[in-house]
């Protein structure tokens, strides 16, 4: 397993996977969240002193995914459908503007509830809830705005719930609205692997993540000056984490812009590397393979994704990995 970690980078690790369960269609809240990030990180008993605040979860909902709109509300909407279900014998019903509206996490979101035609509209009440939303009760009178304008009731929520889903499902983050910063998105994309269990006949290392730490230590002994080589082989398994039966073209898509070409025919055509290597690839494909610029370090990353899967070596950090591959990066710059 890789070393014992620092309070510090379980405290980063909890708030990255919280967030990812807060925005996935389970709809955690905050404390279901952390609890569930830890039982998934096998970190053990953790001080409250050591736990990422609300705050900090916030912070990285939105460094996790291009879709965050969607994610945040498909949240807001599972939210809402959970705390009208207490009232569905008032007909509870919200604003259908934030269907596409932009959603804020800690914003207060109106419930309303339908009162006699003589009823004045009555203070709001907060709604209990462990959410990323603050939802309030409002008693109005049928001939309040809100009921003059859209909205949705317990159904409508459902189907429209529903459309998200299968919207979320279908998609891949958009490279457009990914942080500016192309390590955040790295990093992004990295951490979900964690949960990521590989088949124990092939990868008796365990999870997606610890095996691409190892294949990117490897890639190091033979190429630490290669930038290009370096992300291929930390970064070639991140659509594993999207799309793991197509894991290559949902990994290529999320990475598009932020990596080279060089690096992107690397981890396209790893696994041909592999076939080359064990003797199946078929005669025209080795041609192709063997006449490609870059074959001998398709081999190389063949060679140390082979030697990436050992259980009990000790591994860097994803931050320590991405910052050494930066510092490369920048030393690079200065010579362009």
């Amino acid at each position: 397993m890789p070393e014992k970690m620092h309070a510090k980078n379980w405290r980063e690790k909890i708030a990255i996977r919280s967030a990812a369960l807060m925005c996935a269609p389970s709809g955690f809240g905050y404390d279901k969240a952390r609890q569930e990030a830890i039982r998934l990180l096998g970190c053990g008993a953790i001080a409250p002193s050591q736990l990422p605040t609300k705050k900090e979860i916030r912070e990285k909902i939105g460094l996790l995914s291009g879709h965050q709109q969607t994610l945040l509300r498909r949240c807001l909407l599972d939210q809402f459908l959970a705390a009208m279900q207490h009232f569905e014998t008032e007909s509870p019903q919200v604003d259908a503007a934030w269907l596409t509206a932009e959603i804020l996490p800690d914003t207060q979101y109106v419930i309303q509830i339908r009162g006699e035609a003589e009823h004045k509209a009555s203070a709001t009440v907060p709604v209990e809830t462990d959410g990323i939303f603050l939802l309030v009760v409002r008693r109005s009178s049928a001939g309040d705005a809100i009921f003059n304008r859209p909205h949705l009731g317990i159904a409508e929520l459902r189907t429209e719930i529903e459309r998200l889903d299968l919207a979320l499902e279908a998609s891949v983050p958009a490279t457009t609205s990914v942080p500016a910063d192309r390590f955040a998105h790295f990093a992004a994309l990295l951490f979900p692997l964690e949960v990521v269990m590989l088949s124990p006949t092939r990868h008796p290392e365990g999870d997606a993540l610890y095996h691409s730490l190892q294949v990117f230590q490897q890639g190091q002994q033979f190429r630490d000056y290669d930038e290009e080589f370096l992300l291929a082989a930390l970064l070639h398994d991140v659509g594993k984490g999207i799309d793991p039966e197509n894991h290559v073209v949902a990994g290529l898509a999320a990475l598009e812009t932020h990596i080279s070409q060089r690096t992107a025919d690397l981890i396209e055509l790893h696994h041909e590397a592999h076939r080359y290597r064990d003797g199946t690839l078929g005669m025209r494909a080795r041609r192709r393979l063997e006449l490609h610029p870059d074959f001998e370090d398709l081999l190389l990353l063949a060679e140390c994704d082979v030697k990436g899967r050992v259980c009990g070596v000790r591994v860097p950090e994803v931050e320590q990995a991405l910052e050494q591959i930066r510092e490369l990066s920048e030393k690079c710059a200065e010579f362009d």
